[in-house]
């Protein structure tokens, strides 16, 4: 980027007047394109402008002021456009004097470009584009982003290391705040708002964006398929926890708390609604053939489900005079902080979540009752079985009483 310096004459001044007076205006120019900065505080006599070394000529305090002013403004322009350089590909003329006039701001800090990213995705929420859901996932990621940051102290995006998203996600598993496949989605995520706020001239471009997000992609062989077997589902239903009150292990009260929680994850273990679904309540109860049933539309994809209830959920229902309103509701992320409570007293060697209780209920239905794959699909509010597998996997049990013998398939034929 050149930088110009020129005289302009006063309109106020005769233009048949041997020595005019004027101001010194500033031009800038980047390869082929050059754009007016306009006027600066600088005024003098034609003959006082030295326009070869772009100075004011003369001795005094007023001449040297005014030279002093001349290289502050070449400063500010030259230190401008090399951080503008780092923002953005190609840097024009008009951007330089953008930000130079308008005293735009180009040093944001972490917490501002989390804030900025989620204003946007506040539209994305208004036009349908995403789900208030996949918002409300997206602000507990940011939150550990930011917690992240606050760790490590890095304030602004410029002080961000080519290592980032490794860090943060060897800072999520080792601080045990999540598993491999969440810590992998929490970096992606974090590489998706700094991108944002690069194109957005929040960040200038970082060394990180060209790291390879660790961890691995979802594949058939690493899927997180965690769900409670039949005898884990058992012995959460029934432990008492009020046993722990008689021991002086617990309070009343948090016995009391945890008791609830325990029957909202089973409940949702025997109907498969994420979380957003059970804590909107927007369901009924009929009966059909003596048998109770949940209806409804899955949130989050619109479509109509059907689930029969079984007896414990059934049982659990009558616990909260039979009215789903009745069920206790916590937000999605003090459920799953209070969900590790009940399963440390209750003695359940797994990290319990709400999405637990999905791939429970998906097991169960593959598994245990034999439903096919397109109907357990359409019981966790999927639009097809594609992403089944992320909830349940076909395992032994069924194939055991699905596969018949030889014996069998001989007499049959």
């Amino acid at each position: 980027m050149k930088i110009l310096f020129w005289f302009r004459q006063s309109e106020a001044t005769s233009k048949n007047e041997n020595d005019p007076f004027g101001t010194i205006q500033c031009r800038i120019k980047i390869d082929t394109q050059s754009i007016e900065i306009g006027a600066t505080p600088v005024s003098c006599k034609k003959s006082a402008w030295n326009s070869a070394d772009q100075i004011v000529l003369g001795s005094n305090l007023r001449s040297t002021n005014f030279n002093k002013a001349l290289h502050a403004i070449s400063t500010n322009l030259s230190r401008l456009f090399d951080i503008l350089s780092t923002k953005y590909d190609f840097v024009s003329p008009a951007t330089v004097k953008e930000y130079y006039l308008s005293k735009k701001k180009f040093i944001y800090t972490m917490a501002e470009i989390s804030k900025g990213y989620f204003a946007h995705r506040e539209k994305e929420v208004a036009k349908n584009i995403i789900t208030q859901s996949t918002y409300d996932v997206n602000e507990n990621y940011a939150r550990h982003i930011l917690d992240f940051c606050a760790t490590q102290k890095l304030v602004k995006p410029i002080q961000i290391p080519p290592t980032f998203f490794t860090d943060l996600f060897n800072f999520m598993i080792d601080d045990g705040r999540t598993g491999q496949r969440m810590a992998r989605k929490i970096a992606s995520f974090a590489k998706q708002m700094l991108k944002w706020a690069k194109k957005n001239g929040m960040s200038p471009k970082l060394s990180c964006f060209d790291e390879t997000l660790p961890g691995k992609n979802d594949s058939e062989d690493n899927l997180d398929t965690t769900h409670l077997s039949i005898p884990q589902i058992e012995k959460l239903y029934n432990f008492d926890f009020h046993a722990l009150v008689d021991q002086g292990i617990i309070t009343k009260q948090t016995a009391t708390m945890l008791s609830h929680e325990r029957y909202a994850f089973i409940f949702n273990c025997f109907t498969g609604m994420h979380h957003v679904d059970y804590t909107k309540k927007d369901f009924l109860l009929e009966e059909f053939y003596g048998a109770l049933f949940i209806r409804g539309s899955r949130y989050k994809t619109k479509i109509r489900f059907s689930v029969k209830l079984l007896e414990p959920a059934v049982e659990i229902l009558k616990l909260y005079n039979n009215k789903l309103e009745n069920l206790p509701i916590k937000s999605n992320q003090k459920r799953n902080e209070t969900l590790k409570i009940v399963a440390m007293y209750a003695g359940i060697p797994l990290k319990l979540t709400t999405k637990v209780a999905r791939k429970t209920f998906c097991d169960l239905a593959l598994n245990e009752m034999l439903m096919s794959a397109d109907d357990v699909a359409a019981c966790l509010g999927l639009k097809s079985t594609r992403h089944l597998k992320n909830y349940g996997r076909i395992r032994e049990r069924r194939l055991m009483k699905t596969m018949t013998s030889w014996g069998e398939l001989k007499q049959a034929s």
